[in-house]
């Protein structure tokens, strides 16, 4: 036990040098070769306690975790701040802002995305408030993201936008299925939603998530068994200088609306600007994909453990010294298997036994034991 409680030891330690070692070589690289004076990352993300919570918001921390550069989380909880939310976030070890939004998350799609842009628009006027300085990211917490989307945000200078691909989550399993040709083939292989640039590499459009497919078999609620749709242009598609949202900043251009002369109500960044002809395509001029859109919920009625602690503990289903899965049961008698043994070989087999002229008992036990050997020596043949 002595030597092989030292062995864990002796076998880590290497790999600790490794992963130091590799980890030095990198940050020499990104020094050497990547971004000069790179910007802090401010990640905005709205959320409220429920059952995905913990799913979606540990996939986005661990993100930020990896992020090369100074994050400053910003989390807009609906509904005010609770423990469950703050026990998530407080892992992540970045630097976090935990905003509490007064109004509770509603139970439909529609006024979900209009409340999640009011608690956006609560966490931008925090930016301005606290004169935050860096790149303002909008980071849902059902995004999925590239790490080379926080490379890419550094190159922009004023206000930029992203490509996002788009999974369209459909909880019915048979839609599919039931769907026509004419409405498979109407469907993109790859729904992306971002910029669209002309041959001179400027912005000339966009590309918008087709719904069309889909009209009449949408989700309406947020627990509905049917397709949830993206909004025409998602905010996590947009990346802004947190100096557009300062008062008096210097440089500041004239084509950003002030925070206070905008509605509430607004669809997407892209309504903070007057010109939306200046926005930067990023990411090869919008032909990488560098997050993905997936909203997927539980049922409004699911039941989960907060802090996703068992307590009281649930009932024993199966005993510990049974298997999970049932148990095989055995052939009756008569279904037993029948093992074929070629004619030559009993013959054989009556052969040998007669020579030796057992009796009684001991008779049926020679039978039975070169009865075995030929079956074996059959099926070798």
């Amino acid at each position: 036990m002595g030597s092989g409680s030292g062995l864990g030891p002796i076998l880590t330690q290497p790999k600790l040098r490794a992963h130091q070692i590799i980890e030095r070589v990198q940050r020499e690289q990104r020094i050497q070769f990547g971004v000069k004076g790179p910007r802090t990352v401010i990640a905005v993300t709205p959320t409220y306690v429920r059952t995905f919570q913990m799913l979606h918001l540990t996939g986005v921390m661990h993100s930020l975790m990896l992020v090369p550069y100074d994050v400053v989380w910003i989390v807009v909880e609906a509904g005010g701040v609770s423990n469950e939310t703050a026990s998530i976030i407080a892992k992540s070890g970045v630097k976090t802002i935990h905003v509490g939004f007064n109004q509770r998350m509603p139970n439909s799609w529609e006024r979900r995305h209009k409340l999640e842009a009011k608690m956006r628009l609560r966490a931008l006027r925090f930016v301005r408030e606290q004169k935050l300085d860096g790149i303002v990211m909008f980071a849902d917490d059902s995004n999925m993201h590239s790490m080379d989307l926080f490379d890419e945000i550094q190159n922009v200078k004023w206000f930029g936008a992203v490509s996002i691909g788009i999974l369209a989550h459909s909880g019915g399993a048979d839609e599919s299925s039931l769907a026509t040709v004419e409405e498979v083939e109407k469907r993109p292989s790859m729904p992306i939603q971002g910029p669209a640039c002309n041959a001179s590499n400027k912005l000339a459009g966009w590309h918008t998530f087709n719904s069309l497919p889909y009209k009449g078999k949408n989700a309406i609620y947020i627990d509905d068994r049917a397709t949830v749709l993206p909004q025409k242009l998602e905010w996590a598609g947009f990346v802004v200088n947190s100096r557009l949202l300062w008062k008096g900043a210097e440089d500041k251009p004239d084509w950003i609306k002030d925070l206070d002369s905008v509605g509430e109500d607004i669809e997407s960044p892209l309504s903070l600007l007057k010109d939306t002809s200046i926005v930067e395509p990023l990411g090869s001029c919008g032909r990488q994909v560098l997050l993905w859109w997936l909203r997927v919920e539980a049922r409004s009625d699911s039941k989960f453990p907060p802090g996703w602690i068992i307590d009281p503990p649930l009932e024993i289903t199966v005993p510990s010294k049974r298997t999970p899965w049932p148990d095989v049961p055995e052939l009756p008698s008569t279904e037993k298997a029948v093992i074929n043994i070629p004619e030559h070989t009993v013959k054989q087999t009556k052969t040998r036994s007669s020579r030796s002229k057992p009796r009684g008992k001991r008779k049926h036990e020679a039978k039975v034991v070169d009865t075995k050997i030929s079956t074996r020596h059959s099926g070798q043949n």
